[in-house]
């Protein structure tokens, strides 16, 4: 399938929101990690899990959203593609599995936590159910940061031929 190219104009345009939202969603990522440490220090489950909740919500799952709709177009709009480069391809792979999961895993996790810790008979947490609150975003920060890396590096190995011929610049996606 032969993709459509974007006036360059757009393009960066387009690129910029992708950068944009794909590095501010590393940014909320690692301020739920710091609450997330604080949580397994012993800080206050009232005042951490309504604010993981709020961050989750209102700031990671719209600007995933963005991120993942900016790379699709991205990689349909220009001459990169979806499938022809593996950076590319590994990078959506990145972005469509942690948009899942704060959509449908970590959203709801957070809420059903703040709730339980914040309604009418609060429920102390245990140090095992405070762990995940460090886990998941440090787990995908680094997916966030590999997927970065390789939009800064592109390594060149292609997984299928374009068909087109001549070198890619360096302010692609």
């Amino acid at each position: 399938m032969q993709s459509m190219t974007l006036p360059q104009s757009w393009r960066k345009l387009l690129l910029t929101v992708h950068v944009g939202a794909g590095v501010s969603v590393l940014g909320a990522d690692l301020v739920l990690l710091a609450l997330g440490m604080a949580s397994v220090g012993g800080a206050d489950p009232v005042t951490i899990y309504p604010a993981a909740t709020l961050i989750a919500t209102w700031l990671v799952a719209p600007l995933a959203l963005v991120a993942l709709a900016s790379g699709l177009a991205l990689g349909l709009l220009t001459s990169w593609g979806l499938f022809t480069y593996w950076w590319v391809t590994i990078k959506l792979a990145i972005v469509v599995v942690l948009t899942g999961a704060v959509l449908f895993v970590l959203v709801p996790a957070l809420g059903a936590t703040a709730d339980a810790v914040t309604g009418p008979t609060p429920r102390l947490l245990g140090a095992g159910e405070r762990l995940p609150l460090l886990i998941a975003p440090a787990t995908a920060s680094t997916l966030l940061a590999v997927a970065l890396a390789l939009a800064v590096f592109k390594p060149g190995w292609r997984l299928r031929s374009s068909g087109t011929a001549g070198a890619r610049s360096s302010s692609g996606i």
